[in-house]
């Protein structure tokens, strides 16, 4: 009976590993305990698993892939990250690769046909051929590569990004296997350890600091992409370009106004109400520059009455304020950012609301359910969810929008389709465009006031950037001469805003 294998995933989230602790009794019968110091929070975990189907589908076999999961595992526990889910597609993405090379050598060779010292083995992810155009590393990259750039059908193009991330999983993989001392017939591919010196950034205590850097031939040689959609910058990141004047407007009708979205439902074009939780979420998100995990985060306590005399507010995010921050290599770092006092009093009135109080509600029946079920690692962890907080963003069920980040790309996936079907723009943005919307909005305020150092202090600040370089290219774009598309008139709304929030002081805070 033929059986046909794929890669299936299994998600476990969140947890906290404990270590295990194996001790006697006083009658030699063994236990197991699990240590209290030093416990791991993990995030989320996606573990793979190779599955046989028979003919009719039926599931014949079932089976962990621990050279794979194993990698996962150390990548959290050993290296002290809470995600690992970019490296779970990228392996998934390899590993159904592999699956498809090894049907199509069953297809080649049986038992008749096939020399040993002649033919090639069957693809295996750790036998490799002695030569490198046979191995499946090099032809996974040879694959990537032509989804890149000549994909034989639309539905086989990979973006750059991904393809790029894709292989990195790859190589991070098999550098695993290779710095614990795996014994492969042949090299995956060509592998060099080397240690580096490299001067020690403003965060850092060091004057110079040292790095082992795991080198391969095993590359993506894309080349730069041509495509900046008209930008000054010769090689644009589409992260950080600002929607347009018009682009913003079209989304802020429907965020401030319509609250309807177009989307498909069974098949069906139709239009539904976009709730108020998630247009809040993204004026929060293009007022303040806050990450859309940052925002996620937010919870009652920062949120204050306005007054009617201030046009902007200060925001307080971070540990010190008890929501969340993204900044790599800084944990929970504190910052301050400004927010306009029309967006507060919208999320102040939205408090006061009963729709608001029911969600609340729930988020406590929920939590109560999570503890009596065991499940405390909801808890943990710098990132867990903290019952005694009352969040801003609760779903109808009570749970925290920060834990079901992909439901907020969803929401704004429909506004994007909605803004490009009634205005017939072309608009690509993802959330995280709207930080750099507000960031070069604030730019172009502060250097009409301000020097270019000034300004890029101030917003730096502002967006929790640990180094300058970023935000520097924000300042170019800033910079550049502007068109009638630019951002500007929302501009107009924060002149003398600033002064009211103090931003002189925000320097040397």
């Amino acid at each position: 009976m033929a059986i046909v294998y794929e890669i299936k995933t299994t998600e476990i989230k969140p947890f906290t590993y404990r270590t295990p602790l194996i001790t006697p009794d006083e009658n030699g019968e063994l236990s197991i305990k699990y240590s209290r110091q030093q416990p791991k929070h993990i995030k989320k975990v996606v573990l793979l698993n190779l599955v046989g189907r028979n003919t009719n589908g039926d599931i014949v076999s079932y089976e962990p892939m621990e050279q794979v999961n194993r990698f996962l595992l150390a990548h959290h526990l050993n290296d002290n990250k809470q995600e690992s889910e970019q490296y779970s597609k990228g392996l998934v993405h390899y590993f159904s690769f592999l699956l498809e090379l090894q049907r199509l050598w069953d297809s080649e060779y049986d038992e008749d046909l096939y020399e040993e010292f002649i033919d090639l083995p069957r693809p295996s992810w750790d036998k490799f051929p002695f030569r490198k155009s046979d191995k499946a590393t090099y032809q996974y990259r040879e694959a990537l590569i032509k989804a890149v750039l000549e994909p034989d059908t639309p539905n086989h193009t990979i973006a750059r990004t991904t393809a790029i991330a894709y292989m990195g999983a790859v190589v991070k993989f098999y550098s695993f296997h290779i710095r614990n001392g795996y014994k492969f017939n042949n090299p995956p591919f060509e592998h060099e350890v080397v240690s580096i010196q490299y001067q020690g950034g403003s965060t850092s205590i060091g004057a110079y600091l040292s790095k082992d850097i795991h080198t391969t031939d095993l590359r993506l040689n894309l080349g730069k992409s041509k495509r900046n959609d008209g930008g000054a910058l010769s090689s644009a990141r589409r992260d950080l370009k600002p929607l347009t004047n018009k682009e913003w407007l079209a989304v802020e009708d429907i965020l401030t106004n319509t609250r309807r979205v177009i989307k498909k439902v069974a098949g069906e074009t139709t239009t539904s109400n976009l709730s108020i939780e998630y247009c809040l979420f993204f004026l929060v998100a293009r007022y303040t520059g806050l990450r859309k995990e940052e925002v996620a985060s937010l919870h009652k306590g920062q949120v204050a009455k306005p007054g009617e005399d201030k046009k902007a507010m200060k925001l307080g995010v971070g540990g010190q304020y008890g929501s969340l921050t993204k900044t790599a290599g800084s944990g929970n770092k504190s910052r301050q950012t400004i927010i306009p006092t029309r967006i507060m009093h919208l999320l102040y009135e939205y408090t006061r609301s009963d729709r608001y109080k029911k969600r609340i509600s729930k988020f406590k029946e929920h939590c109560e359910l999570k503890r009596q079920k065991g499940e405390l690692g909801y808890f943990d962890g710098e990132d867990g969810v903290d019952d005694t907080k009352e969040y801003l963003f609760i779903s109808q069920t009570g749970v925290p929008l920060f834990t079901k980040l992909p439901e907020a790309n969803a929401r704004w996936n429909e506004i994007r389709a909605t803004v490009n079907i009634l205005s017939g723009f072309n608009l690509t943005a993802t959330i995280h465009n709207l930080r750099a919307t507000f960031a070069v909005s604030l730019f172009r305020l502060l250097l009409r006031r301000v020097t270019p150092d000034k300004a890029l202090a101030l917003v730096s600040e502002c967006l929790g950037h640990g180094e300058e370089s970023v935000t520097l290219i924000y300042l170019k774009i800033a910079q550049d001469e502007p068109t009638g598309d630019e951002i500007y008139e929302d501009i107009l709304e924060f002149i003398g805003a600033f002064e009211d929030a103090d931003i002189s002081g925000m320097e040397s805070q």
